[in-house]
């Protein structure tokens, strides 16, 4: 059997009645991301995205932010680019993808669309989630490292797959659905710091979904596209790629909901910051010290981590989610990062600029290990103007599945996402609704409170909500 065979034979049997430990991790992680997407709704690249597919289809999926509604394609592009937006949405290790950015926008709307039960979503995230770990462990972390958005490659197919569950496709169109997603995977880091860099989630949500339904109208691609010459493995792999039997070391055991689990984030900027935010927040609280008494900040963090956090002085709200220089120095003015950090008042201020230069950055030789999950730490040692000279490190971030966010830590996230956005009522319905999902008779009872009109604007509404 070809690797997409494989695949598909494991996800199209295996039964649907996970643990209660799987499907509680499924809802905390729906829950995480459909704040964010009512919170990232309001940003202007998701306004732009709801604008730009104004009119393209007809349907009755929703778009978060909007009250009209459309096709399941362009809710998922449009859902997705709003869950990513912030990059305050959760990251799955095993694969280095934003995993729930991807698959929860792709399943509402095709939800929306078949009108779904709320348990048959909650099976088919559990499944796509499984089958991103898969595609991850085999080609991880060397396709990342070669500058591939794996939120954009190996989340399209993985979600895909996702999609091809929740219709309950055969094993042979599924795996097709797999096939032809892969011609849709694309999206390089490059595109980090900019609008671009949330669009892939939305981006993949959309391929998914249409390559579940070309599968099921009967399109069929070649089934060895992941190992064959010029498929997956090959182009996408790099030297360093591990190879489908890791893959399948796993499939079929425990499920990497439970086995790995999801990262939370703590804080609404990139995810290879996380450990070193922990480090200043934990260190400032031990040792009762301010920015006005740090004389310098060295931060040490994984070869990959370098890569992604390029702007050492940020232009932007979007380039300052991807510097380690600005949000240390937000962590040491502030205690903490906000989502109203992220403005362009926010990143201009001199107060918050004066500390850049304090902060250095750069490779430890630490790695634990080849995959992103594995315990590779964050090393910050600071030193003060007394003299003084304190160190931490963190191999696992606050909010990890290792080191996870607590329930009242998990729904403070939730309300400061969703509160000013939605009524009173409605975001109470909506929390009931997620926390009941595997009751609820069709999805649209929870879709249809995200409907609401978000504006636009750089994030100056967390501003004045503050």
């Amino acid at each position: 059997m070809h690797v997409t065979e494989r695949l598909a034979k494991w996800a199209t049997n295996v039964a649907p009645e996970h643990t209660p430990a799987a499907r509680l991790s499924a809802r905390h992680a729906i829950q995480d991301v459909v704040g964010c997407m009512t919170a990232g709704a309001g940003d202007e690249g998701a306004a732009k995205v709801r604008d730009a597919v104004n009119g393209l289809g007809d349907g009755r999926s929703v778009i978060v932010g909007r009250l009209a509604q459309t096709s399941s394609s362009y809710a998922a592009l449009a859902n997705g680019m709003a869950a990513h937006a912030l990059d305050f949405d959760d990251t799955f290790l095993e694969s280095i993808t934003h995993a729930s950015a991807v698959l929860v926008p792709a399943l509402f709307a095709l939800g929306d669309e078949m009108n779904a039960s709320g348990a048959d979503i909650v099976d088919a995230y559990i499944v796509g989630l499984e089958l991103h770990g898969a595609l991850g462990k085999a080609l991880n972390r060397s396709h990342y490292d070669q500058g591939w958005h794996a939120t954009s490659t190996l989340g399209v197919i993985g979600t895909a797959g996702a999609c091809a569950r929740l219709m309950k496709l055969d094993e042979t169109r599924f795996a097709h659905a797999m096939n032809l997603a892969f011609s849709s995977c694309a999206g390089t880091k490059v595109q980090f710091g900019s609008m671009a860099k949330p669009l892939h989630a939305g981006l993949a949500a959309k391929n998914a979904v249409e390559a579940a339904k070309l599968a099921a109208a009967g399109v069929e691609g070649h089934v060895n596209a992941f190992e064959g010459p010029m498929g997956m493995m090959q182009m996408y792999g790099g030297p360093g790629a591990p190879g489908w039997d890791a893959a399948f070391k796993v499939l079929g055991g425990a499920l990497a909901i439970e086995r790995q689990g999801l990262t939370v984030k703590r804080f609404p900027c990139c995810a290879a910051t996380h450990r070193a935010l922990d480090c200043v927040v934990s260190l400032m609280e031990k040792h009762n010290f301010g920015a006005d008494d740090v004389a310098g900040v060295d931060v040490q963090v994984r070869a990959g981590h370098v890569q992604n956090l390029r702007y050492s002085s940020p232009n932007n709200e979007f380039e300052a989610r991807f510097s380690m220089q600005y949000c240390v120095a937000v962590a040491l003015r502030y205690g903490t990062v906000r989502l109203f950090d992220f403005t362009p008042n926010a990143v201009a201020r001199a107060d918050v600029r004066a500390l850049f230069p304090k902060i250095i950055m750069r490779q430890h030789d630490l790695e634990n290990g080849s995959g992103e999950d594995s315990l590779t730490p964050s090393i910050v040692t600071i030193t003060l103007n007394d003299g003084r000279i304190v160190s931490a490190r963190q191999e696992l971030p606050k909010g990890d599945a290792g080191n996870p966010l607590n329930d009242r830590e998990r729904d403070a996230k939730f309300m400061d996402c969703c509160q000013g956005f939605l009524a009173d009522a409605d975001l109470a319905s909506l929390r009931r609704s997620i926390q009941d999902m595997d009751n609820l008779t069709s999805i649209r009872e929870l879709t249809h409170l995200l409907r609401f009109e978000a504006g636009c604007d750089h994030g100056e509404r967390f501003e004045r909500r503050a």
